[in-house]
């Protein structure tokens, strides 16, 4: 009973994110009249509250159906480590000299590209970025390319951005964001979530997955760049403002920063250690914060907040997608898991085939490509997607995410990415 309420649960949560646009434009139009109601909306209609919302009202119920000490053990049975992980891997990425790094190596990139600087910036964001999340984690990755598009990509096209060519920007970078974290075991939520279980290493991840994702990651973005090419080229006629001079900041404190990441990799299924060092670095950021630039706390909370939601909702739903994925094979598998990831989570489709027993070498494959595969087509359907959409959102045109623009955008390199994987 209570795994059927579950699912009911989080089909309410999955409806109500499909409609959070016209929530937030009614929110808008209660604003002047009544505005307690307005503010209501708006907080209804955020898509890295939704999930946590309907999350707590189910703890309400099983609280009232189990009572508060049996459901406070489930509770402390799930594990909300990968949110720790996210909260903290995207503040400590977004720090100005991880971005400044960062910045360094995509645009030094870029410059050696025989294209004019707009397009071989977009270009190098959009396939670097992603690659580099292999080392460094996609939430961290997906930090590091979105600032990165909004600074040098959005930011000098003002008011001027078409939603065809934010959508088509969109949805490439979070394909190539949840494929690109598959060159190795420890980058990719739905790889994170099996590559323990299923003794999955580094150089099975990369003969196996790794070079079909580079593949598939330099044709999305070549098709990106050719289908927004009209607009990137507008972004040379802008007339660029004079920017002050940068503080230069010492390689010493760029280190630092590099080690909080390595460390925060090493312990990303250790909870505690994780939040330790967090406080630590916090401890370090005010120490040097002439060097440094607004940490993006709120930010990188919601999206915790969203994933803590999926954790507790997700848990609840192997009484019918275990059987299901035990039950077909080959094509219809994968075709399965690919239609299933955007709506439930690539890293929770994963997690729930590494609990079904007797799974096939060639099933564990299929599932996991098509669960990567699949992670660009909805905000839920990967991770790091709510860092992204977080940072870029100010950028909007129509300021409010269309589920079906995104599901557009991010359909053309889906179906690519799904080709290479199933193909080569």
């Amino acid at each position: 009973m209570i795994s059927v309420l579950a699912t009911v649960f989080f089909v309410c949560a999955l409806l109500q994110s499909l409609f959070a646009a016209r929530i937030l434009k009614l929110s808008d139009q209660l604003r002047s009249k009544h505005p307690s109601w307005a503010r209501f909306c708006h907080f209804a209609g955020e898509p890295e509250i939704i999930f946590s919302l309907w999350a707590a009202l189910f703890m309400v119920v099983l609280m009232f159906a189990w009572g508060l000490d049996e459901s406070f053990h489930w509770l402390d049975q799930r594990n909300f480590s990968e949110a720790a992980f996210v909260v903290v891997i995207m503040v400590l990425a977004s720090t100005k000299p991880i971005t400044v790094l960062a910045e360094k190596i995509i645009l030094g990139l870029a410059r050696r590209l025989p294209l004019p600087e707009p397009i071989a910036a977009y270009a190098m964001i959009l396939t670097a970025g992603p690659l580099l999340g292999s080392l460094i984690t996609e939430p961290a990755a997906m930090t590091i390319s979105a600032l990165l598009l909004k600074s040098r990509i959005l930011d000098p096209l003002k008011a001027q951005i078409p939603k065809r060519f934010f959508y088509i920007m969109l949805g490439t970078l979070f394909v190539n964001i949840s494929i690109g974290g598959t060159l190795t075991h420890f980058a990719a939520p739905p790889v994170l979530m099996v590559a323990r279980i299923w003794d999955w290493g580094t150089p099975f991840m990369f003969t196996n997955f790794g070079w079909k994702a580079i593949i598939a990651i330099i044709l999305n973005t070549l098709l990106a760049v050719w289908m927004s090419r009209a607009t990137l080229a507008q972004i040379g006629k802008e007339q660029v403002e004079p920017v002050e001079p940068k503080k230069s900041i010492p390689p010493w404190i760029t280190l630092v920063h590099l080690g909080f990441i390595a460390l925060c990799i090493i312990g990303v299924h250790h909870p505690a250690f994780v939040i330790g060092l967090f406080i630590l670095f916090l401890g370090f950021y005010d120490i040097t914060r002439d060097y440094q630039s607004r940490v993006k706390i709120e930010e990188s909370i919601l999206v915790g907040f969203f994933l803590g939601g999926l954790v507790i909702l997700t848990a609840k739903q192997g009484w019918w997608l275990s059987p299901l994925l035990g039950s077909i094979e080959n094509l219809a598998l994968y075709a399965g898991t690919l239609v299933l990831s955007p709506i439930t989570d690539n890293a929770a489709m994963t997690s729930l085939a590494s609990q079904v027993e007797n799974l096939s070498e060639a099933s564990k494959y299929l599932i996991v490509a098509a669960a990567v595969v699949g992670g660009g087509m909805t905000i839920i359907a990967n991770a790091p997607n709510p860092a992204g959409f977080a940072l870029l959102r100010g950028s909007l045109p129509s300021k409010r995410l269309s589920p079906k623009h995104l599901f557009l955008g991010a359909l053309p390199p889906t179906l690519i990415a799904a080709i290479a994987f199933y193909l080569l």
